[in-house]
């Protein structure tokens, strides 16, 4: 009998906490939906400009070429990417740029004139989502794009690899 009654007992009290509201940390960003990855990191506009400031900078541009509603491409920015632009040692040294390549828009190449963000993606070969390419301040490709997700318990090492080898070739060259 006593067990039956502190079997209860548990059964109330866990009721009980499950009905409580969850505490989130309020230091802490909450995370965001499954489409919101999205929006989080900078849309391409102008590259001829932000390829200026970049060489300006001593930074290489780290390209994020992805297709509305692609699953691996949010799956890309939620591991890899996002993560890279939030920590501020990547944001200081890369440029971050997002091409949404079927969105309709156009952005400014880096040869300064305005094309759509599909035929960008042609002119880079990259037309598989996502890719991640790094670039130099004119839009030159520095080491191998990353196209597809091949191995998702290493991916946000080799974005990382990179990203990091992209900043050398800047430094050394400049």
């Amino acid at each position: 009998m006593k067990s039956i009654i502190a079997l209860g007992f548990l059964l109330l009290w866990s009721s009980h906490l499950l009905a409580q509201p969850a505490t989130t940390n309020p230091t802490r960003e909450p995370e965001p939906s499954s489409r919101d990855w999205e929006r989080i990191l900078p849309v391409a506009v102008d590259l001829k400009a932000d390829g200026e400031k970049a060489r300006a900078d001593g930074k290489p541009i780290l390209l994020f070429f992805n297709l509305s509603g692609c699953h691996f491409c949010r799956f890309s920015l939620r591991t890899a990417v996002v993560p890279m632009y939030r920590d501020a040692t990547f944001r200081d040294a890369v440029v971050f740029r997002q091409i949404t390549i079927d969105d309709g828009k156009t952005l400014i190449g880096f040869d300064g004139k305005k094309v759509s963000t599909h035929d960008f993606a042609s002119q880079y070969k990259a037309t598989f989502t996502p890719t991640i390419m790094m670039v130099d301040g004119a839009g030159k490709q520095i080491g191998d794009s990353i196209v597809g997700v091949a191995s998702i318990d290493f991916y946000s090492g080799y974005v990382e690899a990179l990203a990091k080898g992209a900043i050398d070739s800047v430094k050394t060259s400049k």
